[in-house]
């Protein structure tokens, strides 16, 4: 990257203070303030933004933190719902629920007091986590995707999905998390903490560069050395390629042979005229089925990349443009970064809760426990607990039956 990129990037606030001015400003220094900064007091025209940036920060934390622990307790509570998909799904909500909780209060205190919690910790472990989080959900991404089409190739009748085996899942986990972690591992080694005082009040500013000469790196092998510098010089576009490219154009040519294989299918089956109707209702349920979750991939694919689009746009335009930004500005637009992350972190187990039928599943459940328990002392209980252990029959027969996927109804 070049020096306007790094001012951009992950990070925290994006700024790069090691050209901070501190020449003939003596005056400065007299009244250098080591505390931290209260922006909420005294009330002044910048309270207003600090309080927007607090009350956007909680409603992100309080959606995200809820969709993605009710994503992740559907699929950990629900047998028939543990498959390589609803796995691979509940991993994103895992780590998206982690960024969240361990990055965003982080990236929030910083940008209102202007210092860092734990200092060259959490200045490597939020750009790491982040890059980490595009890693799991990119590779996810493209597992899904290579998912549907096995789907839409495997067979042209409709059968039963089967639950997959411990080591089946296990091992696509393990590629995804291995890879999005081994990948992401430059960034601990890129970034450091510098310190700064502001020229307007005097105060100490924490922030975070990026540089392939910080002090963690000079540890590393000669040979690991190397690598870390080639990763440094082309960081942009390896981001670019690997974290936006790929899962983006996997989806579309995923869904653009899933549908030509489902239409030649089509075809060939509207030919057939001896099928009796219980085999076309099965087919019907069955289409509607794989339409559903070609639909569910395709939703998270444009959620991803809508909020991954921006900072890529702005790195590439920064590094190949004249363009000089200034340091609020280039404060915002790395705010705007962070933020646009945590939203995917948070709107993505959302989505999925709102495309699926198990959530309000799992909720009618623990209604039909409660209703049990209250009219376990009257005299149509007998009959109550007969209906439930019939409908819960029914329930297990069902999701034996149809495919135990976190979009469709389990």
């Amino acid at each position: 990257f070049g020096p306007n990129v790094t001012k951009v990037t992950k990070g925290d606030g994006g700024k790069d203070n090691e050209d901070t001015n501190l020449h003939g400003n003596t005056s400065n220094t007299d009244h250098y303030a080591p505390g931290l900064f209260n922006p909420f007091y005294p009330l002044a025209e910048s309270s207003y933004a600090a309080y927007a940036v607090l009350c956007l920060a909680g409603l992100v934390l309080a959606v995200g933190v809820v969709g993605n622990m009710a994503v992740m307790c559907i699929v950990w509570n629900n047998y028939y719902m543990r498959s390589a998909w609803n796995y691979l799904l509940a991993s994103m909500a895992f780590w998206d629920f982690l960024v969240l909780v361990l990055c965003l209060p982080v990236v929030v205190i910083n940008q209102l007091s202007h210092r860092r919690i734990l200092g060259n910790i959490t200045c490597r472990m939020v750009p790491y986590m982040e890059i980490v989080s595009l890693g799991i959900t990119s590779f996810t991404l493209c597992a899904l995707g290579i998912d549907r089409f096995h789907a839409a190739t495997s067979s042209s009748q409709p059968k039963a999905r089967q639950v997959e085996r411990c080591r089946s899942v296990l091992l696509k986990m393990l590629l995804v998390w291995l890879g999005a972690l081994l990948l992401s591992s430059p960034e601990i080694f890129l970034w450091q903490l510098s310190q700064g005082v502001s020229p307007s009040n005097g105060r100490l500013i924490d922030s975070c560069t990026i540089t392939a000469s910080s002090p963690l790196s000079l540890y590393l092998p000669d040979s690991l050395h190397s690598l870390l510098l080639r990763y440094h010089q082309g960081r942009m576009w390896w981001c670019f390629g690997c974290y936006f490219c790929l899962p983006i154009l996997f989806t579309i040519l995923c869904q653009m042979a899933t549908r030509n294989v489902n239409s030649d299918s089509s075809a060939a089956q509207k030919q057939r005229t001896h099928d009796d109707r219980s085999s076309n209702q099965k087919r019907q349920q069955h289409q509607a089925v794989e339409r559903q979750l070609n639909c569910t991939l395709l939703a998270l694919a444009v959620v991803y990349g809508v909020c991954a689009l921006p900072e890529h746009v702005c790195n590439i335009t920064l590094a190949y443009t004249h363009i000089t930004l200034s340091e609020d500005t280039a404060a915002m637009l790395a705010l705007l970064h962070h933020f646009l992350l945590f939203f995917k972190s948070s709107v993505t187990p959302v989505l999925l809760l709102c495309l699926c039928k198990a959530f309000m599943d799992c909720c009618c459940c623990c209604c039909q426990e409660c209703q049990q328990t209250t009219t376990e002392g009257s005299p149509g209980s007998a009959q109550v607990k007969l209906k439930a252990a019939n409908e819960t029959s029914i329930f297990f027969d069902k999701a034996k039956e149809t495919s135990a996927i976190l979009s469709i109804s389990s």
